[in-house]
């Protein structure tokens, strides 16, 4: 009988494999929409210690599923808890609006308005950031 540690490594390398194989993501950015807006990148939260994950670190495809939609499926590895994140997202004009729609843990697509982030967002973000290191540390 095969040891459940067994294939879990064995996964592990697969998965490890198949993220290797695709793209580094940030070199089909930036993405212009129909509407002209640009997406310069994204960034994808740790599914398991909520650090941020960007970069090289971040591996997958943009397609243009449809002329006013950029679809994206990637996956993301985090360098503070070796966890890989797997994401699928869209960005979909509506006008000379742009909305995120991502895939909820739910199994149901979650949709919300496009915005930048304000200066408190990234103070907020890298403090998180810094505290998950710095857990991650001791």
């Amino acid at each position: 009988m095969t040891d459940k540690k067994e294939i879990s490594e064995a996964n592990s390398l697969g998965l490890m494999t198949a993220f290797k194989n695709e793209p580094p993501l940030h070199t089909a950015f930036p993405v212009t929409l129909s509407n002209g807006k640009m997406v310069p990148s994204i960034h994808v939260v740790c599914s398991k210690c909520d650090a941020q994950i960007s970069g090289d670190r971040i591996h997958g495809r943009v397609v243009q599923s449809l002329p006013h939609v950029i679809t994206i499926s990637a996956n993301a590895h985090c360098d503070f808890c070796q966890r890989m994140t797997h994401v699928d997202c869209r960005f979909r004009t509506e006008g000379q609006q742009n909305v995120i729609e991502w895939l909820g843990s739910n199994g149901y697509w979650q949709a919300r308005p496009l915005r930048q982030p304000t200066l408190g967002d990234k103070i907020a973000r890298s403090a998180r950031q810094l505290a998950a290191w710095f857990a991650k540390a001791l």
